[in-house]
């Protein structure tokens, strides 16, 4: 034990250490008289001994009892450290210390008053708003900054009209604090005594920073105003406001915006596209995208290798339209091939039918960016004299590039069908089997016997993937010749094909498919079986859920999975014997199965005759299912089984669930 004696000898060392030690050992020693002792420690010289002695005292059981004292703290002139740790550990005691700092506010010494009204803007407690308001008048314009600071933190709505009446104060730096608090309140009233101020020229950034987050469509004009002052940082607040208010009330900034095209306010706008903060170039890219001045359209392109404003100047460039775009394309000789890409992809948004030419020679360029966005622009513009170089890329090397001509093909197609249909049937006797695929693939929208012929053979082609496709475009084929299609090929040596047959078969809505969609479940591929399965399901019937129900005796858990996901969507009542049935299924995925649908179901007969052999399951997935299902349907009247079986169960994970339900189940209880 330390005696008293020793432990004021270390509370007055003059070692750091000691000092710590003794403030730990008064306490715990005599913690009414150790009080004094911390209180005098706060002001220590090392802000280790002035953090231990806050913590201490913040742990003692009356802290906020001696509050109080610590408020007396305050008033110490010539202890920086001692007010600031009083500070701190008054903001930590919370609302238990805004009584005696209340009692504060209107002391003799200013200093304290500024302190008190600091700490209580950091507590946040509301019973401080009326002595801030009030403070507002203070004789000392630190006092009056303070309260104004303060109200805005505490976001004080109905301090508004007093911060108002408070600008008519002289001193610029209370107004800037006022205009400070008035934004972080973002109460909406009426600015016209804010306006007054609109040419001070000290004040105009604070003032704008203000009125983007209070005012409407009536601080537009004087926003927009802004955006040619001489004052970069006042236009970069222009700007910013103006933006934060297009959240609110987007049209009018939009119309307001709209004539200023030409005018310096643009000018103002295009030059902060070069500022070093991003978040004013994001704003700036946002508002030019609503100017109507073609002058913003080159520096814009110039950021598209800016990520972070790259989407809005995309869309600001997409907004001026295909006249500005073309404008932009007589730079293209001139431009990297990474420009001329951006290029081509504004011309497909915006429809510029005079980049047909510039994008036919970025088609040629060893750029697989720049061939890949001119390709894609090509079919967006539609133009037919693009169909030759797109079939050309049929054939190309690249995947992706032959699955964009694909698709700008198949645009084309939609306004030029028989030009497209003319040009891309030839190909079908292409020696390259992949253009022979693709050309098929964009057929398949079009209609005309000539097409359904062309199909028809492409069905016999030496390719399985000719016919794949040809299955897939089948599809879009309307008619009985469909079917007839389908069913032969059902026969094709390839799997797949017969698989996307058996798919097909099911979306015709025939009942003549029922019949060949029962030999496909005798096919050798367990996935072309399955998904006969499922084309059943989409036919629906009587017949349909007979053969879905014979697909349950397949040996293959897969199959036997679809006809029971089949079956009870077809038919849930008669799907229950056969889903309580299949829980004796050799294949633990296919019990699985089975165990979620009869837990949807919500019935619970089918458990007393399975619950030992399920509990007891060789595979553990199975038994993990179970033990879920029992407490998703019996709740807690399945706690014994789950005991039981924790008992003996060897798998870990199994066990971990079976803890973790019995844990929901008992807490269900104990609410209960």
């Amino acid at each position: 034990m330390v005696n008293k004696q020793s432990i004021l000898g270390m509370l007055q060392s003059a070692q750091e250490e000691e000092r710590l030690q003794g403030l730990k050992a008064v306490v715990q020693d005599d913690p009414q008289a150790a009080i004094g002792w911390i209180l005098r420690a706060m002001g220590d010289d090392s802000w280790r001994v002035r953090k231990e002695a806050a913590d201490l005292f913040l742990s003692l059981p009356g802290a906020a009892d001696l509050a109080g004292e610590v408020v007396e703290l305050l008033h110490s002139t010539d202890n920086v450290g001692l007010r600031n740790t009083a500070a701190e550990t008054l903001i930590l005691l919370g609302p238990r210390a805004v009584h005696p700092l209340l009692e504060e506010v209107g002391c003799n010494d200013q200093d304290v008053r500024k302190f008190v009204l600091d700490i209580l803007g950091e507590i946040g407690d509301e019973q401080s708003i009326v002595p801030m308001i009030k403070a507002l008048a203070d004789l000392d314009i630190n006092v009056r900054a303070a309260a104004a600071e303060n109200l805005g933190k505490l976001g004080a709505a109905e301090a508004v009209p007093h911060l108002l009446a408070a600008m008519a104060d002289p001193d610029l730096l209370f107004r800037f604090t006022i205009l400070e608090a008035l934004g972080k309140i973002g109460e909406r009233f009426p600015i016209e005594r804010l306006l007054e101020f609109e040419d001070d020229r000290l004040l105009r950034k604070a003032l704008f920073e203000c009125l983007g987050r209070v005012g409407g469509s009536e601080a537009v004009p004087v926003l927009v105003g802004g955006l040619c002052d001489q004052m970069r940082n006042v236009r970069e607040a222009a700007a910013l406001a103006l933006q934060r208010i297009a959240t609110r009330q987007k049209p009018g900034v939009v119309a307001a915006l709209a004539r200023i095209g030409g005018f310096p306010e643009a000018d103002g706008l295009i030059a902060l596209l070069k500022s070093t903060s991003e978040e004013v170039r994001r704003a700036a890219v946002v508002l030019l995208g609503w100017v109507e001045d073609p002058r913003a359209a080159v520096p814009l392109l110039a950021l598209l290798d800016d990520e972070a404003v790259r989407e809005p100047a995309v869309a600001a460039l997409i907004a001026m339209g295909p006249d500005v775009t073309g404008t932009l394309l007589e730079g293209w000789r001139n431009a990297e091939n990474r420009t001329r890409a951006y290029l081509a992809y504004l011309a497909g948004e915006v429809g510029c039918a005079a980049a047909v030419p510039y994008l036919a020679e970025g088609m040629t360029s060893d750029d697989p960016e720049l061939t890949l966005v001119c390709a894609q622009s090509l079919g967006k513009l539609a133009d037919e004299t693009a169909i030759s170089l797109l079939i050309d890329c049929l054939g190309d090397e690249s995947s992706d590039l032959q699955s964009v001509a694909v698709g700008a093909l198949g645009l084309i197609g939609r306004v030029h069908g028989q030009k497209t249909k003319q040009a891309l049937l030839p190909m079908l006797e292409s020696d390259n089997p992949q253009v022979r695929m693709y050309a098929i693939q964009i057929l398949g929208p079009f209609d005309g016997p000539d097409v359904v012929r062309s199909l028809s053979f492409a069905m016999k082609d030496e390719s399985s993937l000719v016919r794949r496709a040809a299955v897939r475009a089948l599809e879009e084929q309307p008619g009985e010749s469909r079917l007839e299609f389908m069913m032969i090929a059902l026969t094709d040596e390839d799997s797949e094909v017969r698989r996307l047959a058996a798919e097909s078969l099911g979306l015709t809505g025939s009942r003549e498919a029922l019949k060949p969609l029962e030999l496909a479940l005798q096919d050798e591929d367990i996935w072309v079986r399955a998904a006969a399965v499922r084309s059943l399901g989409n036919l629906g019937g009587e017949e349909a859920i007979r053969m879905v129900g014979q697909a349950m005796n397949d040996p293959v858990g897969l199959v036997s999975i679809a006809a029971l996901e089949t079956l009870s969507r077809l038919a849930p009542e008669a799907s229950y014997p056969v889903l309580v049935e299949a829980l004796s299924h050799p294949d633990e995925e296919v019990v699985t199965t089975a165990l979620e649908t009869l837990a949807a179901s919500g019935q619970k007969g089918w458990i007393p005759p399975v619950r030992e052999f399920l509990i007891n399951h060789r595979h553990w997935e199975v038994r993990t299912s179970f033990i879920r299902t029992l407490a998703e349907l019996e709740g807690v009247y399945c706690r014994d089984t789950l005991e039981t079986r924790l008992l003996v169960e060897g798998e870990e994970l199994v066990r971990q669930q079976i803890q973790e339900l019995l844990r929901r189940l008992a807490n269900s209880l104990s609410q209960g």
